[in-house]
């Protein structure tokens, strides 16, 4: 019995016990030992990885480097190599490509085609085993996924030390890394199609996909500049120094592209870093094509920073330089946008007739706009000139059409105040109805008792007693409200509510006089005499002149 157990143990391992082949020492050369650790610095994983080409892309597994934060390769010669970026990653298949930094790599021989059953497979041992071929055996079965890449099985176990070691044929040729059974004591491992691990690759989307986020080492940028700019915009830039890597990567992928030196130029303005921005854009101004673009975006973040409080800027970042670089930008290209921002750093120098040209100028292009408008008319505000604030303001709510949409609410809201400043009442209340239609969760007390005054000045009586009743439930403790509302229902002759309102008025603040004085007026006027003049009396003595001169007026 034993000596049966014994041959066929022999027989399971005959292979891995014979000379390697001819192919196995260069393989070895393409294998790594890759140490993962976490943001403190924690050792997290380590594990094995191959090189597939000589520009440094490697493959491993994926679950080794969930949470890394960095991570590095240590070559059969024992010298080590920075991870330097995430190539492509798929958890569910626990595959990850990397690219390794500092090294002119040997990679395996990848196989030209997959694999059939049976055909012979050789486990290749990770680094620190002195046998390279770790294991030889034959493919017992191969399943197919995404319709076109193979997934091997193989009738051996293998451990955790095999983990994502190459796998090759009989050539030597590498056609997959080895996957564990997830049940440890069964005797079968996997292998993942080497194609499939190639083809993946970062895009634009990856920024926001789970398998990128979870591991926290740079990703690799897009091949395509357009890809690979959207892929930095979902970065964003909470991680400033992060942010900064991905834009130097994007500039020396796409040297004559010109966001990469706004992006990074607008960034280190951010940081106070002003002579590092100015010599990104000046290296841009040389490599790129759009100098428009550098000069905008030069001219915009000067205007930025002048116009912050207590900034400490340059000499040379002025509100003038921004306006000299808006109008080079300009005399380059005839965009509306760099003749908008010329508006806005001439308003900003106080030249509001300047401004007010360049926003109308702004008006008579594709760009014509109700914000346009709206910064026009405040350019007239400033000057003084409030028919001209109106007619801009008109100009700014004719860009659009009724049933009005949100958008159009700001334009209403700024028209109504010019008409309650020029007495142009019932004109005012049409424009705050529309703007609460459009803002009904949004308007507060303070719209309603403006409406509610309004309201009143042009006779509206009861829907301004509707607003101080609306003001009165929104702000019940508020005296001056129930003595506004108290004096409204006095004017429709409703004595008992005015009465009840400014008694209420009085219960919030009793050394308000002019509640007093109302509640005397309304007294009076349904006849309670004596306690009417109790009410004035109490208002006089409060100091309230027009009561006193009551007193003795029936």
């Amino acid at each position: 019995m034993h000596r049966i157990l014994f041959a066929l143990l022999l027989g399971t391992f005959a292979l891995a016990a014979t000379a390697q082949p001819k192919w196995a020492k260069k393989a070895r050369k393409a294998q790594l030992n890759l140490i993962t650790y976490d943001a403190s610095g924690q050792l997290l994983h380590s594990t094995n990885g191959f090189f597939i080409d000589e520009a440094g892309t490697a493959l491993s597994d994926y679950a080794s480097f969930k949470g890394a934060a960095r991570a590095v390769a240590i070559d059969e010669k024992g010298n080590e190599y920075p991870v330097e970026t995430i190539v492509g990653a798929s958890s569910l298949y626990d595959v990850i490509k990397l690219h390794i930094g500092g090294i002119k790599s040997t990679p395996v021989t990848l196989a030209k085609a997959p694999c059939a059953k049976d055909a012979s497979a050789y486990i290749l041992a990770y680094l620190s085993s002195k046998n390279g071929v770790g294991v030889a055996t034959t493919i017992s079965d191969v399943s197919t996924f995404y319709e076109k890449y193979a997934y091997y099985t193989l009738p051996v176990r293998a451990t955790e030390k095999n983990i994502s070691c190459p796998v090759a044929n009989e050539e030597g040729e590498v056609f997959g890394l080895l996957q564990l059974s997830a049940k440890a004591d069964e005797e079968k491992c996997f292998v993942m199609s080497i194609d499939f691990a190639k083809s993946l690759e970062v895009t634009a989307l990856s920024a926001n996909v789970p398998d990128y986020r979870d591991v926290l080492i740079r990703k690799q940028l897009p091949a395509e500049a357009s890809q690979a700019n959207s892929f930095i915009y979902l970065i964003g830039t909470r991680d400033t120094a992060l942010y900064l890597a991905y834009v130097d990567d994007f500039i020396r992928l796409f040297p004559s592209e010109v966001n990469g030196y706004t992006m990074r130029a607008e960034m280190l303005t951010a940081q106070g870093r002003f002579a590092e921005a100015d010599e990104t854009w000046a290296t841009g101004l040389k490599a790129c094509a759009e100098k428009d673009e550098i000069l905008y975006s030069r001219a915009r973040s000067i205007f930025g920073a002048a116009t912050r409080p207590k900034a400490t800027l340059p000499d040379s970042w002025t509100l003038d330089a921004a306006l000299q670089q808006a109008q080079e930008a300009f005399s380059v290209k005839e965009n509306p946008v760099y003749t908008s921002l010329q508006g806005h750093i001439l308003y900003a120098k106080k030249d509001y007739p300047a401004a007010f040209q360049k926003f109308l100028d702004v008006n008579k292009t594709t760009m014509r706009s109700a914000d346009h408008f709206l910064y026009a008319a405040q350019c007239q505000q400033l000057i003084g000139d409030t028919a001209a604030v109106l007619a801009m303001q008109d100009s700014a709510v004719a860009c659009f059409t009724k049933p009005y949409t949100e958008e159009a609410a700001p334009s209403l809201l700024m028209r109504a105040q010019t008409l309650l400043s020029m007495g142009k009442y019932r004109l005012a209340v049409q424009d705050l109805n529309d703007y609460e239609h459009l803002k009904i969760n949004e308007v507060n007390v303070n719209f309603y008792y403006q409406r509610y005054q309004a309201e009143m000045r042009c006779r509206m009586f009861q829907q301004a007693l509707n607003d101080i009743e609306r003001v009165t439930r929104m702000e019940p403790n508020e005296p001056v409200f129930f003595a506004e509302l108290a004096a409204t229902h006095y004017r429709f002759n409703q004595l008992d509510e005015a009465i009840l309102a400014a008694q209420k008025a009085i219960a919030l603040d009793d050394s308000f006089a002019d509640a007093h004085r109302i509640l005397g007026v309304c007294l009076r006027a349904s006849g309670q005499e004596a306690e009417a003049k109790k009410a004035l009396q109490r208002a006089a003595d409060l100091g309230d002149e027009t009561a006193k001169g009551l007193i003795n007026k029936q």
